[in-house]
């Protein structure tokens, strides 16, 4: 039924309709209004015009095919990287193999606009192993190029599969690999005819997650990707125009990205409804010890993959001292002027980050539990609708849900554009999904016994919940609420087209520093960014003893 349970609960019940109407005024309505503005010209004629148009241009044709190339690309690499190293931290013991552990926190937590300016520091032109092998008259291969976005958005984007398929791979039951085993097949048949097919709906979760990651990311193709025009971008492009560029476009566009959302969506549906995947609960498959090569050449990869997560980071700390002139950083030498420019001399990108964060976190950790409460505990049809609103920004990219909120909120009883709440409720958007998922692992494991104890004895319904579940449950609203901000401090994609003159925040700095060549300045903002993302999480881990995120 519609309202199931929420009939006995007219407080739980008011706090559905009205999580399920600010889902609906904020975020369908804008959606849906932008794909209906594609369907309209200029002079409001309806049909597919622009549509046609995109399809029969090439430069928006190329767009389409370089996001459909890259997002493939980077999907394929991510798979094998992160499955292989999944199979190997899930089943092998080898030495550094406890170091797996903390992959998930050290790139999923990065900015991507970080990660692309430090790897621009690297091996950009003038970068530093550019330098190093100019005296031999040799030079790398330009970054700005295919094989540098696929480099970089798979090292960005591969802990996605890692952590999906390692959940897998250790939530199976090993009697199903011992048996193939016993009956005679190898390893690798095994692996192959066993391990493989019940690994599916793993497989195509991972999939789904990095290719929507890869075709709504915005920072990266921007900075790196100017030969190589993508559909986020070039949407951006269309929106900012000096000219004015055409709205019908931007729209067809926006509404192509979420199209290829949704299509992937339904994909993965139909791949993993084909079959049956089920296992009876059983033995954990343990970890073998590798043989002495064996174990070697495993440690000497995960040393190779924890360098080149951390490589961002420790380049970003140096080069943020590191003086310069201009674009020429003078490595050797050591400054305190960039980061006393960001932190003293033009702190205004950091107090805008940390006012929208702490606005969309505070609104975003209350609307998790109380979100995540009504899926779990309430289950109804209104419940369910709210898990599918609270679930499609994932399908969105975050220029998309910016030039959606613009063309809605540009006019009319509610103008939003050209301030913070706008910039804010984007942040709540795009990263509440997040948060809600993180709210209920713990109450799936709260039994409904425990709260009708409760009301049993007479206390209400809303009391019971702040003295009975709230506490609880309390440690996963604290990883929520972290997981929230450091999410919504790196986020660029939304930002890029909501902000404002004087709303510049961490992440557009960096982004325009880079674009302007000014690398060491843009170090320096990223590493008061990563001090912003990373002390909360420091705190929360050693202060208040929560995991966040993967590492719960």
């Amino acid at each position: 039924m519609m309202l199931g349970s929420l009939r006995r609960d007219p407080a739980w019940l008011m706090l559905a309709l009205g999580a399920v109407a600010l889902l609906g005024y904020f975020l369908l309505w804008p959606v849906l209004s932008m794909l209906t503005s594609s369907l309209f010209n200029k002079e409001g004629q309806f049909g597919l015009h622009g549509y046609v148009q995109f399809f029969s241009e090439p430069a928006y044709r190329e767009s389409l095919f370089n996001t459909l190339w890259l997002g493939g690309a980077v999907t394929l690499l991510s798979l094998v990287l992160g499955a292989g190293l999944a199979l190997a931290a899930a089943r092998f013991s080898f030495p550094l193999a406890a170091c797996l552990g903390v992959l998930p926190l050290l790139t999923l937590v990065i900015p991507d606009v970080v990660v692309a300016a430090a790897w621009i520091v690297v091996l950009g032109k003038q970068g530093v192993l550019n330098s190093l092998l100019a005296p031999l008259g040799l030079e790398l291969p330009s970054l700005y190029s295919w094989w540098g976005l696929v480099f970089v958005m798979t090292l960005n984007n591969y802990v996605y599969a890692y952590v999906a398929v390692l959940v897998g791979l250790k939530s199976m039951d090993r009697n199903l690999e011992e048996a193939g085993l016993s009956l005679g097949s190898s390893p690798v048949r095994t692996l192959r005819t066993v391990t493989f097919p019940l690994m599916v709906p793993a497989l195509c979760g991972a999939a789904v997650l990095v290719f929507m990651h890869v075709i709504g990311d915005f920072g990266v193709p921007a900075i790196l990707g100017a030969r190589t025009p993508v559909l986020a971008v070039k949407t951006y492009n269309e929106f900012v125009s000096e000219m004015g560029g055409n709205p019908q476009m931007q729209t067809t566009m926006a509404s192509l990205l979420v199209f290829l959302g949704l299509a992937l969506l339904l994909i993965q549906k139909w791949v993993v409804a084909r079959r049956t995947y089920q296992m009876e609960s059983g033995r954990a498959p343990e970890r073998v010890p590798l043989r002495a090569w064996q174990a070697a050449v495993c440690a000497t990869l995960v040393s190779i993959l924890i360098v080149l997560s951390v490589l961002p980071v420790m380049v970003v700390i140096i080069t943020a001292f590191t003086p310069s002139i201009g674009p020429v950083l003078k490595y050797g030498g050591f400054t305190l002027s960039h980061m006393q420019q960001a932190l003293v001399q033009a702190p205004g990108p950091l107090y805008n980050s940390l006012l929208l964060g702490a606005a969309a976190t505070s609104a975003g950790a209350v609307f998790s539990i109380v979100a995540a409460y009504l899926i779990v505990k309430r289950p109804s049809g209104l419940s369910a609708g709210l898990d599918v609103l609270v679930m499609l920004p994932l399908t969105i990219a975050g220029t998309v849900l910016g030039i959606a909120l613009i063309n809605v909120f540009n006019s009319g009883w509610l103008v939003l554009t050209g301030s913070w709440v706008i910039m804010a409720l984007a942040y709540f958007l795009r990263r509440v999904p997040t948060s809600v998922r993180a709210a209920m692992g713990p109450l799936h494991n709260l039994r409904n016994s425990i709260e009708e104890a409760s009301i049993s004895l007479g206390v209400a319904p809303m009391p019971t919940f702040a003295k009975v579940v709230l506490p609880v449950v309390w440690p996963a609203v604290i990883a929520a609420t972290v997981l929230m901000w450091i999410t919504t401090l790196s986020e660029l994609s939304a930002t890029v087209v909501l902000y404002f003159g004087g709303m510049s925040t961490l992440p557009i700095e960096v982004f325009q520093l880079v674009d302007s060549g000014r690398l060491a300045q843009a170090s320096a903002y990223s590493l008061v960014l990563l001090m912003a993302i990373f002390l909360p999480l420091l705190l929360t881990r050693f202060v208040f003893k929560v995991k966040v995120g993967w590492t719960q």
